[in-house]
């Protein structure tokens, strides 16, 4: 027979429980106890409100009260064997599912006095119910998780049976090939609803899943079979959807019309966007559109409605050392900051912050960029404008660049370095009292100098400009509700500096929550190599081969050593630094 659990089958008052702990001085627990009566509240509530104690110890010292277990929740998993079912009543009732073996399911509550209905309604189910205690922050940020998890998986399978079920007739007659661009006049407000006809359901849904899943890119790609829809998630491509016959035309057509584009070009490439709105939020896609051997293959673009918050460099997981030596090199009133890394490294966030962390009204910022991708207080923004159709009305980064020296700027942050030209006018303006800020494509710092070098660059006013090269990769990080503690081999352990070898390390598992990978979201790797006056001294007639030894013992960390800190720390493992890095080994 069930047993309810009601406040008089309490062994002990909470109260009696805090006073035999010590955890409050006697006056200050009476006063909480006076003012619980008179608000009518569970003395745990008001002890959490008012931040007496720490909620741990609050609902520890309440399970003890109750006779049952106490779980603080910092190890909790997404459970594998939890029917969706009763998500919706654990939701209601602040309740979190942990386990269901053999008909029993372990729940954790912060309200061991209320379980009494949750318990017969999960006994009605075919569930015997084990309660343990738990703070009630933990247990509604976790069910907000499983809920989420439940509904991405829902909409997951979802997309393979909508795309088999397509009607094909009011599909085509949806998206009829028109000839011409054709501009997007608002945001289009989508939902995951099966009003509208089935390509436009499958659309819609599609991209709801690449937001709620956190993509940074949806692939397109027309193959010889079919079309495959492909997520960027932490970095990684990730199959989604694969579509055949007309229904991967029509998937195509649509988002082609949705960016504005001419669905009937076969030849040239083209670009686009538009804007959704869904749940109140506006979400921005940018295409690119390129024909292959086969069709169409587009690449979307999220920029997720996150372009408005701040970012911070502490927020950015840098180590006090690294805050450090970019604080150290934004003090200065001229010269030049580069930050290096391929496609998706993170190089315009990092900018981004560092100019959160300078933005004064004392000073004038202007950005040249391509695209905007976030807006920044007192800082005026300028997007490039390339117009295929008459080259000379472009707006390109050295013809803005140019203009923007007639603007009396104190910072200047070019979006990318990407020919001589550019990279001459920069050079230029951090020599004459501007502070430039820009990114170059290249693979650690010294080979941003070599790449500075081979396009043309004069190589001595280009180290007289420099404050500070910073090389950067973006990692995934272990996911920490399933990540796997192993000992490192003999090898790996000689990787890591003497003195500071790990006795344990991790490794990636895969479950719900991380939807299987292992990984779930991203960190920085830094490798920051400041100019000073030494290496300045040693590079003469632009032979960069005689600082080497000195460029060498200036970088802070590299970008391998950056990794290593991080294995350590038991926040990425080596399959991901190998990934990023190469070989370790």
């Amino acid at each position: 027979m069930a047993k309810f659990i009601t406040t008089t089958l309490f062994r002990r008052t909470l109260q009696a429980v805090l006073e035999e702990r010590k955890s409050l001085p006697a006056e200050a627990l009476a006063e909480f106890v006076k003012l619980a009566e008179k608000e009518r509240l569970p003395l745990e509530k008001i002890l959490s409100r008012e931040k007496a104690i720490p909620d741990n110890d609050i609902y520890a010292a309440l399970a003890d009260a109750a006779g049952l277990p106490f779980d603080n929740l910092a190890t909790w998993q997404p459970p594998d064997s939890v029917p969706a079912s009763i998500l919706p009543i654990c939701q209601r009732e602040n309740l979190l599912p942990l386990k269901l073996q053999e008909g029993i399911l372990t729940v954790a509550t912060a309200n061991p006095a209320g379980t009494g209905a949750v318990e017969g309604l999960l006994s009605a189910m075919g569930m015997r119910p084990k309660f343990v205690v738990a703070p009630p922050g933990p247990i509604k940020k976790h069910i907000d998780s499983l809920l989420a998890i439940a509904e991405n998986e829902d909409m997951a399978s979802g997309l393979s049976d909508l795309a088999v079920s397509l009607d094909i007739s009011s599909a085509t007659a949806e998206e009829k090939p028109v000839a011409g661009r054709q501009q997007q006049a608002a945001p289009v407000e989508i939902s995951g609803g099966s009003d509208a006809p089935a390509v436009i359901q499958l659309v819609n849904k599609t991209l709801i899943l690449g937001v709620r899943q956190g993509a940074s890119d949806i692939h397109v790609e027309t193959l010889e079979k079919g079309t495959r829809v492909r997520f960027r998630l932490d970095g990684v491509l990730q199959t989604r959807l694969e579509l055949t016959g007309q229904a991967a035309n029509s998937f195509v057509s649509r988002i082609m019309v949705l960016a504005g584009l001419d669905i009937t070009e076969r030849i040239l490439p083209q670009d686009g966007s538009f804007k959704v709105t869904y749940e109140g939020r506006t979400v921005e896609f940018r295409i690119a559109s390129m024909p292959g051997l086969y069709g169409q293959n587009l690449t979307l673009r999220l920029l997720s409605g996150q372009e408005h918050q701040v970012i911070t460099l502490e927020g950015m997981g840098l180590r006090p050392d690294e805050t450090e030596v970019i604080k150290r090199a934004i003090k200065y009133p001229h010269g030049m900051m580069l930050v290096s890394g391929p496609t998706g490294s993170g190089k315009s966030t990092t900018l981004y912050a560092i100019l959160e962390t300078m933005a004064n009204p004392a000073l004038k910022m202007i950005t040249i960029e391509d695209p905007v991708e976030r807006r920044i207080e007192q800082v005026q923004q300028i997007q490039v404008r390339i117009n295929r159709n008459d080259p000379e009305r472009s707006l390109t980064f050295a013809r803005g660049l140019r203009t923007v020296l007639r603007l009396d700027p104190d910072i200047i942050m070019v979006g990318e370095i990407r020919d001589l030209e550019t990279a001459e006018i920069a050079v230029q303006a951090s020599l004459t009292g501007h502070l430039v800020l820009s990114t170059i494509h290249a693979n650690s710092s010294i080979e941003t100098l070599r790449r500075l070098n081979n396009i043309g660059v004069d190589f001595f006013l280009l180290m007289a400009s420099l404050n500070l090269v910073l090389a950067q990769r973006l990692v995934r990080r272990l996911c920490a509700a399933c990540r796997v503690p192993r000992e490192p081999t003999p090898e790996e352990l000689k990787l890591f500096p003497a003195g500071s070898r790990p006795a344990q390390i991790y490794e990636a598992k895969g479950c719900k929550r991380c939807m299987g990978t292992g990984y779930q979201g991203r960190v920085g790797m830094f490798e920051f190599l400041p100019i000073t006056d030494e290496i300045r001294d040693h590079v003469q007639e632009g032979k960069l081969s005689d600082g080497l030894p000195v460029i060498k013992q200036t970088i802070l960390r590299t970008l391998r050593q950056s990794g290593m800190l991080l294995i350590n720390d038991g926040v990425i493992d080596f399959n991901e630094l190998e990934r990023v890095v190469g070989p370790c080994h």
